[in-house]
């Protein structure tokens, strides 16, 4: 259990992240990537990366290199993802973790259990030149792969879920944003009691706090060891159990301004019987016409507590911004 401790100022300071976090997602893939059978969601992402990292080494130094940095439990160093340069690109993110003060690898890295560690590994502790680069290369070669292509079907994860805190707190304010966690968390004010590997406390101190939803989080949530940097809390994305894949026939589908009129309504997370009262039909003929957006990859069905939302893509609002941009 980790127990996050708010003061009022932390409350004015609380968001919830704009965009997948690039390290973040690249971290918690390898973890599904050891555990494939653990969520069966993750099934055809895991076939394929495995299929285009074996036509090359890639996989191999995943397993010398990133999987004994990050054990299938437990520790694994905060310099992997840091929030200084999110907002400056992969790349820069990249550098950013290559470029950690030599002080900083031997800290972090003194926290793992390196008994079993790779000879690799060692040399990066040492803080040794040709490891940093064998470390950019590596995370460049695993992005380009395991994250690049399905990039599209991260973001709509963590959109979606931005959607519903996004309601909340529009609904009841911050307060009402911490409510809306549950089973994994808990708010009980001062104190968000978070579902967590090991038993944690920590104190915001007027920093706020980070939520930030993760495609390939599950189980419990993750959050920086060190308490002095910026607080940070990793979580699972609520995910479209409906969603079907994208298909020209499906994309036929759409004509009609029934359609159009529900997919503009979903700018925010939306009820059914809100979306029949706002269109103006029936609950079945909203239901109808929801089963071809998502069919059409333009929105996303989540359930939140008693809710079941409905919220568009991020394809689903380019096609509504595009819309108004030609005066359609």
């Amino acid at each position: 259990m980790l127990r996050i401790h708010f003061t009022t100022e932390d409350l004015l300071k609380t968001r919830v992240i704009s965009s997948p976090d690039p390290m973040w997602e690249l971290v918690l893939s390898v973890f599904r990537l050891r555990r494939r059978l653990a969520v069966a969601r993750y099934e055809p992402w895991y076939r394929q990366v495995r299929a285009d990292a074996a036509r090359s080494d890639l996989l191999q130094r995943v397993r010398l290199m990133l999987m004994p940095m990050i054990p299938a439990s437990g520790y694994f160093p905060d310099f992997l993802t840091p929030e200084n340069r999110r907002r400056g690109g992969v790349e820069s993110i990249i550098e950013s973790v290559v470029g950690s003060p030599g002080s900083v690898l031997r800290g972090q890295l003194d926290l793992l259990d390196r008994g079993r560690g790779s000879a690799w590994l060692e040399r990066l502790y040492e803080a040794d030149l040709a490891a940093r680069e064998d470390l950019r290369k590596l995370l460049r070669d695993y992005h380009r792969i395991a994250l690049a292509p399905y990039w599209n079907v991260i973001r709509n994860s963590v959109e979606a879920d931005r959607a519903i805190r996004t309601r909340a707190l529009l609904d009841g304010g911050v307060h009402g944003l911490l409510h809306s966690y549950p089973p994994l968390m808990r708010w009980a004010p001062p104190v968000l009691h978070v579902r967590y590997a090991v038993e944690q406390t920590l104190h915001l101190n007027g920093r706020g706090l980070l939520l930030a939803p993760s495609h390939f989080g599950q189980g419990p949530a993750n959050s920086l060891a060190d308490p002095a940097l910026p607080p940070v809390l990793v979580y699972p994305a609520g995910h479209d159990r409906t969603a079907a894949p994208v298909t020209v026939r499906a994309l036929g589908r759409l004509m009609g301004g029934t359609r159009a009129s529900i997919l503009i309504a979903t700018e925010t997370a939306t009820t059914s019987g809100e979306l029949a009262r706002r269109v103006g039909v029936s609950a079945a003929t909203v239901s109808h016409h929801l089963s071809a957006l998502r069919a059409a990859g333009l929105l996303n069905t989540l359930r939140q507590g008693e809710l079941i939302l409905h919220t568009r893509t991020s394809t689903g609002s380019a096609l509504v911004n595009a819309a108004h941009t030609s005066g359609t």
